[in-house]
């Protein structure tokens, strides 16, 4: 479980990191002004493209396109350690509920026995 967690922060820090770079990247390419590239930046990661700010240049059209796809690839991955974290968590309690349940049943006298499948 503390490895999801690191991932995760791992996962929020890539995902500033990228930002940060993408914001950076479009000031320094198009000279537009830092809010201008941050939103740019942020419409993009998020894939939303509004079509009011575009690259001029061919470099900033091969810059935009790796950058949306680095986007999109960290997302998927944020995704993938964010649902698993759940899944393990779910697992856990599962676990906790059977033992709960296994005691009661225990202290009543009844006797426990597995389901067969």
């Amino acid at each position: 479980m503390p490895e999801s967690k690191i991932k995760i922060g791992v996962f929020f820090v890539l995902l500033v990191v990228l930002l940060a770079a993408g914001t950076l990247s479009f000031n320094y390419l198009e000279k537009w002004s830092f809010v201008d590239s941050f939103y740019f930046a942020t419409s993009t990661l998020l894939t939303i493209g509004y079509g009011d700010l575009a690259p001029s240049s061919d470099i900033s059209k091969l810059a935009t396109v790796a950058f949306a796809l680095s986007g999109v690839t960290t997302f998927l991955y944020g995704l993938s350690v964010i649902t698993s974290y759940y899944i393990q968590k779910g697992q856990q309690f599962e676990e906790y509920e059977t033992q709960k349940i296994k005691e009661i049943v225990s202290n009543l006298g009844i006797p426990f026995k597995k389901k067969k499948k």
